[in-house]
C-alpha cells in the first residue's frame, strides 16, 4: 500500500461488504481496523483485499468482545 488512493480503495471496498460496521486504514501504519456487525465474514474481507492486489496478514482477533479486528495491509 503506497498512497492515500490505496487507502480509499480498500476502505470503500471493505465497507461495502456485509457485516462491516466500520473500516479504517492507516497508510503510515500499514494497518486496517474493522468493526463487525451482523453477518460479519472475515474470510470475505481477506478475499476482497487480496482481489484488490494487496497482501493481508497478522489479523488480531483478540478483541472479539468489541468485535474489532486489526490486521496489516
Amino acid at each position: 500500500m503506497g498512497c492515500e488512493d490505496c487507502v480509499i480503495v480498500i476502505e470503500n471496498a471493505v465497507n461495502r461488504l456485509p457485516g462491516v460496521a466500520y473500516v479504517g486504514v492507516s497508510l503510515s501504519g500499514g494497518t486496517m481496523t474493522v468493526r463487525s456487525g451482523e453477518g460479519f465474514d472475515a474470510t470475505a474481507i481477506v478475499s476482497k483485499v487480496q482481489a484488490l492486489g494487496y497482501g493481508m496478514g497478522g489479523a488480531d482477533t483478540a478483541s472479539t468482545a468489541a468485535k474489532v479486528c486489526r490486521c496489516r495491509v
